[in-house]
């Protein structure tokens, strides 16, 4: 399998990079900066996925080494936690950049590879988040552009379906990542009071479903966001 992860540099990107190359699957990744994975079966691209033109140019770079993908893991996101009163518009229109219009590019382009793939069906699978559903105060632009990344799952994946693509998400309650290291502890202790499952999600807890929802056992699944640890 060949597949394309974003935002592999650290946290829950590297992670399911390491995993699905320790299991002798193909990876491309990317970040904004320099990759912290050296393997052979590995390819970094470092581009800002807020910029179209780069990011054509990276697909473009898989299209010439690999020729199709099987899987997009849009994994890679950014988030700021204020009060939508004292929070810039620059920021919030960052945050939509990263979060959704980032994620529309990559999966435009992922396309026209994923058709390729040899597999009954290939895979893009999206990442989104509690602060959804729990309508999370102080993360309004965030939880709004991780809404409209459910929408698109919804949506693209009828859109997408006679190409026999499949469309799902994950939604992920607090993990200890970049995204979440500056949150204070008590925060995130009530935070994961409300879930059924009371204690903190790893990495090692999103790996299971994300393989999933990518393999060839949910290939009867599409349009759907699975959440973690029981937040409904």
């Amino acid at each position: 399998m060949i597949l394309m992860i974003t935002g592999t540099r650290t946290g829950i990107g590297k992670a399911l990079a390491e995993h699905f190359l320790d299991a002798g699957h193909d990876v491309v990744g990317c970040s904004r900066k320099p990759a912290t994975l050296d393997h052979p079966r590995y390819r970094h691209h470092q581009v800002d996925l807020a910029d179209a033109g780069p990011t054509r140019s990276m697909f473009r770079s898989v299209r010439q080494e690999y020729g199709h993908l099987d899987a997009l893991i849009n994994n890679a996101g950014t988030s700021s936690m204020n009060h939508f009163m004292t929070t810039p518009e620059e920021t919030s229109r960052k945050i939509f950049d990263i979060n959704f219009f980032a994620v529309l590019n990559c999966c435009r382009e992922a396309v026209k590879l994923l058709r390729k793939s040899s597999g009954p069906s290939s895979a893009i699978l999206n990442v989104s988040t509690v602060a959804v559903p729990w309508a999370l105060e102080g993360q309004l632009a965030y939880s709004a552009s991780k809404s409209a990344v459910e929408q698109l799952v919804r949506v693209m994946s009828k859109e997408l379906s006679a190409f026999n693509i499949r469309v799902n998400g994950i939604g992920l309650p607090p993990v200890h990542t970049v995204l979440t290291r500056t949150v204070p502890r008590p925060k995130i202790d009530a935070l994961v009071a409300r879930q059924a499952i009371s204690r903190q999600c790893t990495t090692a807890d999103i790996v299971g479903p994300v393989e999933f929802l990518i393999g060839r056992q949910s290939e009867f699944i599409t349009g759907e966001t699975l959440f973690l640890g029981g937040v409904h």
